[in-house]
């Protein structure tokens, strides 16, 4: 298959890496010139628990004209309209499965069909990435893939790739169960659910009970998700999170304790927001945070722990000293 990733992230890295090593065609968007040299050169190395591979995706600054078959938008939430803008419209021009690895809430949560088409504001204010792509076009997605760069040309995966993918119009025209089937083939575990919405909500109830809190405490997963202090706002916000989460008819798919359990059994992986917060970057807030409190608003509910902790962890951002970025 032709393959593009748009995002050399830790979790672009290490699906373009497994893809491109089972024999597809992988186009790898990275920003960096010498970076691009670099990967050239030696090559994607991405080590797993029961492996080391190095493959060789095409390092390339822009997707060509081509079209694809599959396109992985594997960048942070506030950079996927730029992200997006800069793919030529004929590289999805096609039949073109666009799969968003994107942490959050999505800008197509409401989009069913063109007639259900209204935006969330927080992650897509202007609208630009709903009327990019139909529904039909897209796949829904949930990451469950704990990695990390350990240099431009490695990545590191701590627990095995996993990847639930699922329609968002409600109908599958059979390009998504071959894709996971593809995703299966290059050992990544890629599920196929029925109510991706669901899916979707699980992640992010675990994303918001978290991610700020690993930025106020400093603390890793397996810690947020088992300290005697922390625990209980653990499970406020997972508790607040589903309460938002049913008034859009949305179900968890795993138990508190299943959530919970998956964050003690990472022990001491910190969180991406803690990463972001270290290394000096912006904190992915928008989509983990400020999308589900706008949806909240609009159904009448307050979220007064989750909000708490979330401006804790924006203030401790804003107060961050410069000489003490890692």
């Amino acid at each position: 298959m032709r393959i593009g990733v748009v995002g050399a992230g830790a979790i672009g890295c290490a699906v373009a890496a497994r893809l491109s090593h089972a024999g597809h065609d992988v186009s790898l968007v990275v920003r960096s010139e010498a970076r691009r040299a670099l990967l050239a050169e030696r090559g994607l190395t991405c080590i797993e628990e029961a492996e080391t591979l190095v493959s060789h995706p095409n390092a390339v600054a822009v997707l060509g004209e081509t079209p694809l078959d599959i396109l992985f938008l594997a960048v942070k939430a506030a950079d996927l309209p730029a992200a997006v803008a800069a793919v030529p419209a004929a590289a999805t021009a096609g039949d073109t499965l666009v799969v968003p690895l994107v942490n959050g809430i999505p800008w197509w949560l409401h989009q069913r069909s063109a007639d259900q088409a209204a935006m969330v504001r927080a992650v897509d204010p202007e609208g630009a990435l709903l009327s990019r792509f139909p529904a039909s076009a897209l796949a829904g997605s949930v990451v469950y893939t704990t990695a990390m760069l350990e240099d431009p040309a490695t990545v590191r995966v701590m627990r095995s790739q996993v990847l639930v993918l699922g329609s968002i119009a409600g109908d599958d025209d059979g390009r998504i169960e071959r894709a996971a089937t593809m995703l299966r083939e290059a050992n990544i575990a890629a599920q196929v659910s029925t109510s991706i919405r669901d899916d979707v909500w699980t992640k992010v109830a675990l994303n918001l009970a978290t991610n700020p809190l690993s930025v106020v405490t400093q603390a890793a997963l397996g810690t947020l998700c088992s300290d005697d202090a922390l625990l209980p706002l653990v499970e406020a916000v997972l508790d607040e999170t589903w309460q938002v989460a049913g008034r859009y008819d949305a179900r968890p798919v795993l138990s508190r304790s299943q959530m919970l359990a998956r964050g003690r059994a990472a022990g001491a992986f910190r969180t991406s927001m803690l990463e972001d917060y270290a290394n000096g970057r912006p904190l992915e807030l928008a989509a983990i945070a400020d999308a589900v409190f706008e949806l909240a608003g609009a159904v009448g509910i307050d979220m007064p722990v989750a909000r708490a902790v979330v401006e804790l962890a924006r203030f401790r951002a804003s107060q961050r000293p410069k000489e003490n970025v890692l």
